[in-house]
């Protein structure tokens, strides 16, 4: 008697661990059928309201409500299943989720103008949220057409497992949307709505997968060796509206002492790295190309909004992407992708310095770029040299170099000294600086006038070259 008592106890005391053990949430996201009641909601007074409509119980969601979010709710993996009747002068009908906050989280939205219509692949659309962007421009795949209406019920159902997600509208056979990867930062978080119209029937069902896979799906261009993945990177700086790069203005060698490697599809999410750009911006790409003999090829690039391309300090291209700008709109619709525009490149055998620069002010910031032809090319994604050399440049104290110069033979001197932790260079008995730029190897450039000079600090002296005319100075 006392083993069968001690026994019942055991089991008791195991259930109260159990029930310890459950999320706050978890009661909640099982019983569906309280979710349309207010007190489940936060939300801006007086822009949403729970009433009936069309002989159902509804939330109602009023213009400019903001997000809508159903409080106390944890979702990771499941199905998020309701109905929904757009509001016709809405733009978008949205739901989120993994939601972290206004500025994490992920997106499926109906843009109601584009609803009902088969060519129109701007019906619905996926993405993520990071530091608040909307990165709908960044990630034209994920959207497509959506057979949906204004004025009755359309029936939405996202399944989510692990990396991937379908999204059903009315057809609950066939993905009106298929998501191999999600991007977002997070794996779980809240659900909220957001657009003017009507929810009814929203069931929440943790874990029910429908058998889909959790694991990320595949990316063909991972297949494709002649994306450029592979890049230094320097830290975005304001550049104004107006402002332009040119090759005298070129960044210098220690600005890369990061770089970045390419995600999904070969972008590279400067977004994801660097967050918003509420004013434009500006960042340095740079990497190596060796080819084994002079040769040339297309470089097809995608981007978002600006860039400048250089080859071998010399300017190939620059290209504008804006949206806002309906005639500055690259195809598809200002969205970044690897058709949006090419650069000619003329390769010279061995190394080849690829040096872009992405300003952006508007959305998502990203880039990419493919090789159209790559016979000839016998290496690519090359940046531990540039990356290197960035930081022996930091390293490397510029006092040693400071002093005068003077050519043997004549009065003409050389004047080396700091300024603003460059090394400056003048010729005696003139006002004008040139501001130097250190390469490495004790050799400097100096764009304005053309010219590299080259230290021999154990002789005291260096070679100053301008065009194939080469001058040695001695140090006084």
């Amino acid at each position: 008697m006392k083993k069968l008592l001690s026994l019942m106890l055991m089991v008791v005391s195991l259930q109260g661990v159990a029930q310890k053990n459950k999320t706050v949430s978890s009661p909640k996201l099982t019983d569906n059928s309280n979710l349309l009641s207010p007190e489940r909601w936060d939300f801006q007074e007086g822009k949403v309201t729970f009433t009936d409509y069309k002989g159902k119980k509804v939330m109602k969601i009023g213009s400019l409500s903001g997000q809508v979010v159903l409080k106390d709710v944890v979702f990771k993996d499941g199905t998020i299943e309701f109905d929904v009747d757009p509001h016709p002068t809405e733009f978008a009908s949205s739901v989120y989720f993994h939601r972290k906050d206004a500025k994490e989280q992920e997106i499926v939205y109906l843009r109601v103008p584009r609803i009902g219509i088969k060519l129109a692949n701007q019906g619905i659309q996926y993405t993520p949220y990071f530091d608040g962007v909307n990165m709908w421009d960044i990630y034209p795949q994920y959207q497509a057409p959506a057979m949906a209406k204004t004025g009755e019920w359309n029936h939405m159902k996202l399944v989510i497992s692990g990396k991937q997600m379908k999204v059903y509208v009315n057809d609950m056979t066939n993905a009106a949307l298929e998501i191999p990867k999600l991007e977002g930062t997070m794996t779980e978080g809240s659900i909220a709505f957001e657009g003017e119209g009507y929810i009814t029937n929203l069931q929440i069902k943790p874990n029910e997968t429908e058998g889909l896979a959790s694991y990320e799906g595949t990316d063909m261009t991972k297949h494709d060796g002649q994306y450029l993945r592979k890049w230094a990177i320097s830290t975005p700086v304001l550049f104004p509206k107006g402002n332009e790069t040119f090759a005298e203005n070129l960044p210098d060698a220690e600005a890369f002492s990061e770089s970045i490697e390419a995600e999904t599809a070969g972008l590279l999410n400067l977004t994801r790295r660097f967050g918003a750009t509420p004013q434009r911006k500006l960042v340095w790409l740079k990497t190596t190309i060796t080819a084994s003999e002079p040769t040339f090829t297309n470089l097809q690039i995608g981007f978002n909004d600006e860039i400048w391309v250089y080859l071998n300090n010399e300017m190939v291209l620059v290209d504008k992407n804006l949206f806002q700008q309906v005639g500055m709109r690259k195809n598809p619709g200002g969205r970044l992708s690897i058709n949006n525009t090419i650069a000619k490149l003329n390769l010279k055998k061995g190394e080849n310095e690829l040096l872009i620069a992405v300003a952006n002010d508007f959305y998502g910031w990203g880039l990419m770029a493919r090789l159209e032809n790559a016979e000839k090319i016998e290496q690519t994604d090359e940046v531990s040299k540039i990356l290197n050399l960035a930081e022996e440049i930091k390293k490397t104290p510029l006092e040693p170099y400071v002093g005068v110069y003077t050519q043997p033979g004549s009065d003409y001197k050389l004047t080396f000294f700091q300024k603003d932790k460059k090394l400056v260079a003048k010729v005696i008995n003139s006002e004008t600086e040139f501001k130097m730029k250190h390469i490495g190897n004790h050799t400097f450039v100096i764009p304005q006038a053309f010219a590299t000079v080259q230290f021999k600090l154990a002789e005291n002296k260096l070679n100053f070259k301008q065009g194939v005319d080469v001058r040695e100075f001695v140090k006084q």
